[in-house]
């Protein structure tokens, strides 16, 4: 082999080694960066337990996440547009199909929880089963929890042989989050027993979401 093939031979095995580098470093990049973006597409963590929002049961049924952009198995989800982000409030969705029907849940005390996160698991919405019968719709309401200003409506339809359950929810549309009056951890601090009580599922849900214990 004569010089200048030794030298195209080098820069070769060069090329080829930076190649598999830059490669091999954007795998890691990508797996790095994997459970960022499956954190985030989760949005906030919805359920309908059994019980009250004063004295939570077990999780009777996991929602899609509210604001999120992938399902409970991973598959993507359309997400709706904002409209005049700037000067109107931010609005989340959810849609999730349940096997339960609306009179089955009625018959018995059921309440829908919204959470902060997968990774936070604190309440920061909601409402016990009920509200307004609009023909075959259940309008039912989500009052903050913990932490103001996230506030809602879970409306359940009946679609086949379940329901679906819509829900609508929106950030910082209490009065006492837009005026600034209470921080989110003065409000955890000094909440009432509503809040209390919603704070203290957290942790059945975050420990045992299916298998959750009522409380005595």
């Amino acid at each position: 082999m004569n010089v200048a093939q030794a030298s195209a031979c080098a820069r070769s095995t060069r090329g080829r080694a930076l190649a598999a580098f830059a490669t091999f470093g954007m795998v890691m990049l990508i797996a790095s960066a994997g459970p960022v973006v499956a954190h985030e597409g989760h949005g906030h963590p919805a359920r309908i337990h059994e019980g009250t929002c004063d004295d939570l049961g077990r999780v009777a049924y996991r929602l899609n996440g509210v604001g999120a952009n992938i399902d409970l198995d991973g598959a993507p989800l359309a997400t709706p547009e904002a409209i005049n982000p700037s000067t109107s409030y931010q609005i989340m969705t959810s849609e999730t199909t349940i096997d339960g029907q609306i009179p089955d849940l009625l018959a018995s005390d059921h309440a829908v929880m919204v959470y902060e996160s997968d990774d936070n698991m604190n309440a920061i919405a909601c409402g016990n089963l009920g509200g307004a019968m609009e023909g075959d719709r259940l309008i039912t309401g989500l009052a903050e929890a913990r932490i103001p200003g996230h506030i809602g409506f879970a409306l359940f339809q009946p679609e086949a042989d379940g329901t679906l359950v819509t829900i609508i929810f929106g950030h910082a549309m209490a009065p006492m989050s837009a005026s600034g009056a209470v921080d989110d951890h003065a409000h955890a601090d000094n909440g009432d027993d509503h809040a209390h009580s919603a704070g203290d599922a957290n942790h059945q849900e975050n420990d045992h979401d299916a298998e959750a214990t009522p409380h005595a």
